[in-house]
């Protein structure tokens, strides 16, 4: 995964503060200016993530910051990650939106890392991946915490790779899937991959004839998996395109899913429906 350049994220975190803050804090109008500290301080059990982000937002506003974890450490209830140190007015000012940053990147981290450890164990050479059901306009920063968490970005964005799913197909009018594939192959750079959705053993066999990159069960039972995968064995013995998982997984079930054969689980639940770490900013007095 590429880093942005710093002035690019650091816009981006400002625009946050900015949806925030909108014309000032009048809430921060009457109280006493004063140079005080504050800490940032985990509530939850988990991995962190969002340090340097914070780090970043909270030096753009002038104040100095000292960070005691980094990203991906394992973090306990009560632990310390950062303190800041300058306006009373302008932390109060910020509070918020480093929370709501350091909040959910931690909760993202947190789930993706777990799976990432059942995966793991299993000493499977499977990836576990985000999807692009993400926050608009926040996508850089949760796929960033998939990545921290262990896990694999997946597409960015639709210029990434050619992903041929349900709807696509169904408004071809009644072409042949083989047809389908044939043109998105010819139109297609060469660097770009195509990943084609299939929903029943008898689509997957017609696309295994038709040399695709990726294959996508989707929504399939775990007995149909291993169906689909020794069918794969016994059709190609050379290079084969990798098999990827999704739908209805979840971190509940994912261990049905762990089976060998399987390249990639993609999950939409790493980022749309996390639970966010639980962390408190305290001024000192």
């Amino acid at each position: 995964m590429a880093s942005l350049p710093f002035k690019l994220v650091e816009k981006k975190l400002l625009q946050y503060l900015e949806e925030d803050l909108e014309f000032g804090d009048i809430t921060a109008e009457i109280i006493p200016e004063k140079l005080v500290h504050a800490n940032l301080k985990v509530k939850d059990q988990g991995y962190v993530c969002g340090i340097e982000f914070s780090r970043i937002l909270l030096e753009a506003v002038g104040l100095k910051v000292k960070t005691y974890k980094n990203d991906g450490d394992p973090i306990c209830k009560d632990e310390i990650v950062l303190s800041v140190k300058g306006s009373s007015k302008t932390i109060l000012m910020v509070e918020r939106t480093v929370l709501n940053i350091i909040m959910r990147l931690s909760g993202i981290t947190t789930q993706t890392k777990i799976i990432a450890n059942l995966i793991s164990d299993s000493k499977l050479p499977i990836r576990i991946a985000s999807t692009r059901k993400t926050t608009p306009g926040f996508r850089y920063f949760e796929k960033y915490a998939v990545k921290v968490g262990g896990g694999d970005p997946h597409r960015w964005s639709l210029s990434d790779e050619v992903l041929i799913k349900e709807n696509h197909l169904a408004l071809f009018d009644g072409k042949s899937i083989d047809e389908i594939l044939r043109k998105y192959q010819k139109m297609s750079s060469f660097s770009k991959k195509i990943d084609i959705e299939v929903e029943t053993l008898e689509e997957f066999e017609t696309i295994l004839d038709l040399d695709p990159d990726i294959i996508m069960l989707d929504n399939f039972t775990p007995e149909n998996i291993r169906q689909a995968i020794s069918i794969l064995d016994e059709k190609i013995s050379g290079r084969k395109p990798l098999i990827e998982i999704s739908g209805g997984i979840s971190p509940d079930n994912i261990k049905q899913y762990l089976i060998r054969g399987i390249d990639v689980i993609s999950m939409g639940a790493l980022t749309h429906s996390v639970k966010s770490l639980d962390f408190s900013l305290k001024i000192q007095i």
